[in-house]
């Protein structure tokens, strides 16, 4: 029955807009939804076959590069791109190219050394009987002589023993003339590379720094750039050295990996006679492509960078690429491969996986799908702000339904009492029940003064309704607000019922004039001070002000009744209002009266405002602007 009771119009209404907004809404969102999960679909499939055309040319355009390899095979010398070299493997040797782009090869181009024989009485010197001067006049003598060979061996072993002699300065001469003799080597070392250690070894002993960190740095950029031919062991001994004295050696990565290919071509000697290999390796990644002809092999190594640059050469802009090994391992990658892909798997003809990926505009957004999402939003957006403004019309019916059942209420209660208090007066003058003719008099005073009571209420409700239509005028003339203020006290006095109420009354001195309506203000005064007595009935005294200023009159009505809540303050202006507590308290009104004084007020130019505290009391306070020229005839304004 509760239900059935809450139901009922005008919530039912209420109740069917609310299932019709949130069925057409689920309609709505899942059209929307499916709809755009459709062009989504389509856009994946068009970005899929794109990538997978993308894919397509990309392999084209590898195999095409990684071909143009096996032409420098026949011809090397037509020149190389960066970061590939190309080496030959024929009677036991290693001819690169570009000389000097490999760091180091797996076997030496040492010749031939002098005969030991020849430096044997310098070691006897030397090492047995400890004669450093003795030996020093050995390897002199044989610095001189006509054989490059012999001159090298004794100008590494005489600059080994004016170190130890501690004379830096022969020491440096001696490695100094060893750097001439580039083309020969010392126990399978280059000479310059054993004269440029020597050196850089006597200013270490010497703890010469800046000599030092300056022949350090000399000596990395020339080990980065391959002046010596090297084996591996070499060339990591000589890179040590370096660090430990303090010179940065440069990222040869990329050239180390070359060189690590072409140290694995030598160790299989047994290589096909012609393939593309990828080989991982432990500075990193090298493509490497060669053919066989009996014990001769040409190959071409190509490094990290040429595989890193290799992909990016292969696609248009706004793809990316990743090449990944037989682990799938990525080792070259020109960024980060996203969920949609398109993948190549590795063949013959390339030795590796290839996946192609869309970056940052490559695809190009469905429009019919951004037109479809445009288009929806503003559907919903309609919707909603009208679901908004039906929903808060219907609110605004059902509020203004709830109040007027509660004016009616009102009305009905205060109409009741006199009614009430009529019918028993008549009834005991018909049937002559008065055993007095005293009695008998104060029951026409009852009449009387009921019958005013039900004609003020009559008049206060058509005043209602012609201020609620617009139709009512206002008769404005100079008025002295204090004669006006302490005759309607007098008056709302001489109504009162009982002593249990008091109207303390302070007045400005002076008069103070106003153009309003009489009638109508007195209306206001005299609702503010009814409201006063009716909200604070233990409270006897009710205070009323009248001051001026900034140029308006200030009358204000304050009381220590129940209060007023602060959220209700707001609307407590508004017609058919009224409070919680009085609802609560059962104290009797129609929720018309300030609705109408704020009416007046602002019809006169005026404002009216309340100050409350629950349980402390309120204070209304009413402004209006001070007339001075009293010549101004009278004036009718229509409310």
């Amino acid at each position: 029955m509760a239900i059935r009771e809450w139901l009922r119009p005008p919530r039912q209404v209420l109740m069917i807009f609310l299932a019709v907004a949130l069925v057409s809404t689920g309609v709505l969102g899942w059209l929307a939804w499916t709809l755009i999960d459709q062009d989504r679909a389509l856009e994946n499939q068009r970005r899929q076959d794109q990538l997978e055309a993308t894919a397509d040319r990309a392999v084209d355009a590898m195999e095409q590069f990684v071909a143009r390899l096996e032409t420098i095979l026949a011809a090397p010398s037509t020149g190389l791109p960066d970061h590939v070299s190309f080496f030959a493997i024929r009677a036991g040797q290693v001819l690169v190219q570009p000389v000097g782009s490999l760091p180091y090869v797996p076997v030496s181009g040492a010749k031939p050394e002098p005969r030991p024989a020849i430096f044997a009485e310098g070691d006897r010197l030397e090492f047995r009987a400890s004669d450093v001067q003795g030996a020093i006049r050995v390897y002199q003598s044989l610095s001189a002589t006509a054989d490059p060979k012999v001159r090298a061996v004794a100008l590494a072993r005489l600059g080994r023993l004016y170190r130890k002699a501690h004379s830096p300065k022969a020491a440096l001469d001696a490695y100094g003339r060893l750097t001439h003799l580039a083309d020969e080597t010392v126990d399978g070392i280059p000479a310059g590379l054993v004269g440029r250690l020597g050196i850089a070894s006597t200013f270490a002993d010497g703890h010469r720094e800046t000599e030092l960190r300056d022949e350090a740095a000399g000596l990395s950029t020339d080990l980065a750039n391959g002046r010596w031919r090297l084996t591996e062991a070499q060339f990591r001994y000589s890179t040590a050295q370096v660090r430990e004295w303090g010179a940065t050696v440069s990222d040869l990565t990329d050239a180390l990996t070359r060189a690590e290919a072409v140290a694995w071509v030598w160790g299989n000697p047994s290589v096909n006679a012609a393939a593309r290999k990828l080989l991982e390796l432990p500075d990193g990644v090298a493509l490497v492509v060669w053919r066989r002809a009996g014990d001769d092999i040409s190959a071409v190594a190509a490094g990290p960078e040429f595989l890193a640059e290799l992909g990016p050469k292969a696609v248009p802009v706004g793809f990316g690429v990743a090449l990944t090994d037989q682990d799938g391992r990525i080792f070259a990658s020109s960024g980060p491969p996203t969920r949609q892909t398109a993948m190549r798997a590795a063949s013959a003809s390339l030795p590796w996986t290839l996946q192609v990926f869309a970056t940052s505009g490559a695809v190009s957004g469905s429009p019919r799908r951004n037109l479809l999402i445009m288009l929806f939003a503003g559907i919903a957006l309609v919707l909603v702000s009208g679901w908004y403004f039906i929903l808060r019309a219907i609110s605004r019916e059902l509020r203004v339904g709830r109040l007027q059942a509660d004016f009616v209420a009102a009305v009905s209660h205060e109409f009741r009492s006199p009614l009430t208090s009529l019918s028993h007066v008549a009834e005991m003058l018909a049937h002559d029940r008065f055993p007095t003719e005293d009695l008998r008099q104060r029951s026409y005073g009852v009449l009387v003064r009921e019958t005013d009571r039900l004609r003020g209420l009559v008049e206060h409700l058509l005043d209602f309704r012609r201020f609620d239509r617009g139709a009512h005028t206002f008769k404005r003339e100079p008025l002295d607000v204090g004669a006006l203020l302490r005759s309607v006290v007098e008056e709302f006095e001489a109504r009162l019922t009982s002593g249990d109420h008091a109207i303390d009354l302070s007045i400005a001195e002076g008069p103070i004039q106003v153009r309003a309506d009489r009638e109508a203000l007195a209306r206001t005064i005299w609702n503010l001070l009814d409201n006063a007595v009716k909200y604070s009935p233990s409270r006897p005294t009710v205070w009323v002000t009248m001051a001026r200023h900034n140029g308006r009159v200030v009358i204000t009505v304050r009381d220590q009744g129940i209060g007023i809540p602060i959220e209700e303050q707001r609307e407590i202006f508004g017609r058919f209002i009224r409070g919680s507590q009085p609802k609560a308290k059962r104290i009797a009104g129609t929720g018309i009266g300030l609705a109408m004084a704020d009416e007046i007020v602002r019809a006169h130019g005026g404002t009216i405002e309340v100050a409350s505290t629950p349980g402390a009391g309120s204070t209304f306070s009413l402004q209006l602007p001070v007339f001075v020229t009293a010549e101004i005839p009278t004036q009718e304004t229509t409310a």
